[in-house]
């Protein structure tokens, strides 16, 4: 065998694992990326006076106790989806959950 050719062949044999390495790693990075995939959105309070309420297509509504900065306690109705609690509730919103109802009419309710 020329020196040539065998120095092509050990060229070929040590590069073709590192080249399959890499052929492994850009699709499995590609794999995760599907187009048309959308990662699922955080539910419940979300932060800076925002809460999700993610109902599944029911189309619920869900009684809320909203939290503001010196610990008052707020009810308050909400709907699927997205809603800014800040501009109802006078002080900084710090927290909101779910108290458990169910079926209210969205909007404020008053002092939990």
């Amino acid at each position: 065998m020329e020196p040539r050719t065998l120095r092509a062949t050990a060229i070929r044999a040590l590069c073709a694992p590192a080249l399959a390495f890499a052929a492994c790693v850009v699709a499995a990075g590609s794999a995760g990326a599907a187009p048309g995939v959308e990662l699922r959105e955080q539910c419940g309070y979300l932060s800076w006076g925002e809460y999700r309420h993610c109902d599944g297509g029911t189309g619920s509504r869900v009684d809320l106790d909203v939290e503001d900065v010196w610990g008052n306690l707020y009810r308050y109705c909400v709907g699927p989806g997205k809603t800014d609690l800040q501009p109802v509730i006078r002080w900084r919103v710090t927290g909101a959950w779910w108290n458990g109802g169910v079926g209210c009419i969205p909007g404020f309710e008053g002092p939990a």
